[in-house]
């Protein structure tokens, strides 16, 4: 407990520095609320026990953790969410995990992270839960793919861009039923055969390939046996070592509500598979994008994937992110203009009031950019895409800097309190 305490004092006087390897560029934009920036409520127990793995991971070197983030395409793009990745996995010696879930995005004919590529041979189909009504059933990652075409492949690889360690000597793939009859051959970096032990988990549908050594790269093919029914459907592919640190692992749908996950039956059973030491949800911007916003549907679909999360991960701490202040366009004369989307306040009301019911937490991006009329003057600071809505690069990349600021400042604060 001594060296806890010593670590625990180091770490506070060393934080400002450790975190502020990538300054907030403040000055450059006076607009933004940076005093804002900060989990709310303040000092609340709503994300003690992912602080405490936090705990034994910098301090004692143990556990891996798990965090979840849930959205629409801002987190499909993967590049808050790949910062925050980033971040977390480098601002303290020891905290380097592994990649985590994957969906093969560009497979689905939608666009894919810019931190790992997807190849494929074969005719796939896709399901997603923006669809009304989805071919297959959903989970964790809100999409779906599959086939039945013999010798169909999917090939996951890095760029030499990517920072954050991405070797796995685990593969774990999330399948549907119907793909129990299916053989699935792995081979590894450059094709090169790899020894490996394969096992499918018939209680999960969840396929495991134990690698003697650590990859970079994979391929799976996929090969039907001669009574197989249905295609093969995958909802993911994990990859995972043994290295204690934490893995990020982000799922986002282009156009996805609150009503969006609530079609994923599979999601919370896929969840407890991930054991989320925090969960994330950045839902309600497609909520909030259609005329008038039912308050009562958003607040009920918001409580319902709260509670499903913690049906199946009671000890999973959980953070909302309000929406961000957004336009709406409308025609005059033939011509397209914008106007602000008074939905975006409504949203940001409903996500406290839960947090206060449900005891979650909140980082209130609505107020932090500015409130209402905030995403002209960050689109004018090249921050904001032109339909006020969506960010640019440098946009999502400031976001992920500033929500990893406030997440590590909310954690000093809970180290105090416990070892002052």
């Amino acid at each position: 407990m001594k060296n806890c305490v010593l670590l625990a004092v180091l770490f506070l006087g060393l934080a400002p520095l450790l975190w502020g390897q990538t300054a907030l560029p403040k000055a450059s934009y006076p607009f933004v609320k940076w005093e804002k920036n900060s989990i709310q409520p303040k000092g609340s127990a709503a994300l003690f026990s992912f602080y405490a793995s936090l705990d034994r991971l910098m301090f004692k070197g143990l556990g891996r953790i798990n965090v979840v983030h849930f959205g629409g395409s801002h987190v499909q793009a993967d590049i808050i969410s790949g910062r925050l990745r980033e971040r977390l996995q480098s601002f303290y010696p020891g905290n380097l995990g592994s990649r985590g879930l994957l969906f093969p995005y560009s497979i689905a004919k939608t666009n894919n992270p810019g931190n790992y590529i997807v190849k494929h041979t074969g005719n796939w189909n896709y399901a997603k839960n923006v669809q009304a009504s989805p071919a297959v059933p959903l989970g964790l990652t809100g999409m779906a793919v599959f086939t039945s075409d013999s010798g169909a492949s999917i090939r996951i690889e890095f760029p030499a861009h990517v920072k954050m360690s991405s070797d796995f000597n685990l593969v774990r793939l999330y399948e549907g039923k119907e793909s129990a009859p299916y053989r699935v051959i792995f081979q590894g970096e450059d094709s090169v055969p790899t020894t490996y032990r394969e096992f499918r988990h018939p209680e999960t549908q969840i396929r495991e390939f134990f690698l003697d050594k650590h990859e970079k790269s994979l391929k799976i093919t996929i090969l039907p046996k001669d009574s197989t029914e249905g295609p093969y459907v995958l909802y993911g592919i994990q990859l995972e070592n043994e290295d204690p640190g934490i893995t990020y692992h982000s799922f986002g749908v282009n156009g996805a509500s609150t009503s969006s996950y609530l079609k994923c039956s599979l999601l919370g059973a896929q969840l407890a598979e991930i054991k989320p030491d925090l969960v994330l949800f950045g839902l309600g911007i497609n909520d909030a994008a259609k005329g008038e916003l039912d308050v009562a549907a958003f607040k009920s679909n918001y409580r319902n994937l709260i509670r499903q999360v913690r049906a199946t991960n009671p000890q999973a701490a959980i953070l909302l992110l309000t929406n961000n202040d957004s336009y709406r366009p409308y025609r005059v004369r033939r011509r397209r203009s914008y106007s602000p989307n008074p939905n975006g306040e409504v949203v940001r009301t409903a996500m406290f009031e839960l947090a206060e019911s449900e005891g979650v937490a909140v980082w209130d991006l609505f107020e932090i950019m500015g409130g209402l009329g905030s995403a002209k003057t960050w689109e004018d600071h090249g921050l904001a895409q032109h339909d006020k809505v969506h960010f640019t690069f440098k946009g999502y990349r400031l976001l992920g800097d500033m929500l990893f600021e406030a997440l590590l400042t909310d954690y000093q604060y809970y180290l105090k309190k416990r070892f002052k």
